[in-house]
């Protein structure tokens, strides 16, 4: 029986609760803010890498 990796936060690089979808994590745990940072820092980083290449 193949076993599923936990889901990781990609914000905060923690599980959420065993009861917690992902989605709920990231509503309950992380502002607004800190997620449009996460987003454009992830953003960034993608089109840089698209330029280097």
């Amino acid at each position: 029986m193949a076993t599923r990796e936990p889901v990781e936060c990609p914000v905060c690089r923690e599980s959420p609760a065993a009861d917690q979808q992902l989605e709920e994590h990231l509503f309950a745990d992380h502002s607004k803010r800190k997620l449009a940072k996460f987003i454009v820092a992830e953003t960034a980083t993608l089109t840089t890498d698209d330029v280097s290449e």
